[in-house]
């Protein structure tokens, strides 16, 4: 998949009311994702007001234990380029205009290539 984020410097990213409701959809205070993360839950709060962006490793580790994607918190700064993977992966632009049923067919061969090739 080509995603490309647009430059950070000329955004004003504020991704803290989605940290927030992926922490409270995950059932955790702030003070249990600080205890989990071995930060303070200062750290948190700043995060969720858009005090601080965090790095990307810390994002990740929110993202893991919240059981979201940097697309479910990045998804408005992220742009899909469909015509740049159509013109570079034409095969993958195919594969997801299949029905179902063709679907199933490629996954399974590679399934079965994959298995092959793993033999050896």
């Amino acid at each position: 998949m080509v995603i490309i984020m647009k430059r950070v410097n000329s955004l004003n990213i504020k991704v803290g009311q989605k940290l927030k409701n992926a922490r409270l959809a995950a059932g955790f205070t702030q003070e249990q994702v600080a205890e989990k993360l071995d930060c303070s839950n200062r750290y948190i709060g700043q995060l969720e007001t858009d005090r601080t962006l965090g790095s990307i490793d810390f994002i990740l580790e929110l993202c893991n234990l919240y059981n979201v994607t940097l697309n479910d918190i990045y998804s408005e700064y992220l742009k899909f380029d469909f015509d740049e993977l159509k013109e570079n992966f034409p095969n993958i632009v195919g594969y997801y205009n299949l029905n179902d049923e063709f679907k199933s067919i490629i996954d399974n061969n590679i399934q079965y290539l994959n298995s092959l090739q793993n033999r050896k």
